[in-house]
């Protein structure tokens, strides 16, 4: 695994010479021309500041409160939704710009007993795919093994609900370069996304004409969602700004 991973990016902890760095690895991966591929045509890029500056901090979530009465589903369904986010920023260890990525994809939850103003999600399942002319086909599952904390669904007043998603995922890069993998990655702390709503289950996406989402319930992301290599606590990289846009499979 250790030379298999030689051919993908150092981690984040290691600082990129703005120079050398693209030279250096490019050479090893015999694609010097790679570099001009890591900006997908036509979509705008944003630096690690600006993606942060998107996200959600816990301390301005609501606290769940009120009566749940109507308002939460059914315990023991389960819900099939499709999970889209477009314009996610990877950073990665190369000067910027940093790469963006649309993943498209699904998330099956199961509603658990809670209490008087919530209920717990289960995630069952949830693989959303993306594409990037440096990485190929990039893939984000629920692992194997999943010791994610329970997701929330509470009350937070007439009409109001607050979704809270906990979620651990693998990663996985199809190349790097001229480099064949599979590269696999995994988070090395669960992902929080929070959504306020009036429904749950959120109402179905559409399509917008470049593809992008439409419709259903936007999730935004609380913090980053570090990431690292299997067996090391090293941040390898980061996935800024990728906010969710969820809707119910009818």
């Amino acid at each position: 695994m250790a030379d298999l991973y030689d051919n993908f990016l150092p981690p984040l902890e290691t600082e990129p010479d703005p120079v050398d760095s693209r030279r250096s690895f490019f050479r090893r991966a015999g694609q010097a021309s790679a570099a001009a591929a890591a900006v997908v045509a036509g979509v705008p890029l944003l630096d690690a500041r600006s993606a942060s500056a998107q996200t959600m901090r816990t301390d301005q979530l609501p606290l769940p409160g009120g009566d749940g009465a109507g308002l939460l589903p059914e315990i023991g369904q389960t819900i099939n939704c499709s999970c889209n986010a477009f314009g996610a920023t990877l950073i990665v260890n190369l000067p910027p710009p940093a790469p963006r990525l649309n993943f498209i994809g699904s998330i099956v939850v199961k509603v658990t007993v809670g209490g008087a103003n919530f209920v717990r999600l289960q995630v069952l399942n949830h693989t959303v795919e993306g594409f990037h002319d440096m990485f190929g086909k990039v893939t984000i599952r629920l692992p194997d093994v999943d010791v994610s904390p329970e997701s929330l669904l509470s009350v937070t007043g007439p009409g109001s609900l607050l979704a809270k998603m906990m979620l651990n995922f693998d990663i996985t890069f199809e190349r790097c370069g001229n480099c064949e993998g599979p590269f696999l990655f995994r988070t090395l702390e669960p992902a929080q996304l929070v959504g306020n709503v009036t429904t749950f289950p959120p109402p179905p996406q559409g399509t917008n004409p470049d593809g992008s989402p439409s419709g259903g319930q936007l999730y935004r992301m609380a913090a980053p969602i570090k990431i690292g290599m299997p067996g090391d606590s090293r941040t390898y990289m980061r996935l800024d700004g990728m906010n969710i846009n969820v809707g119910q499979l009818v």
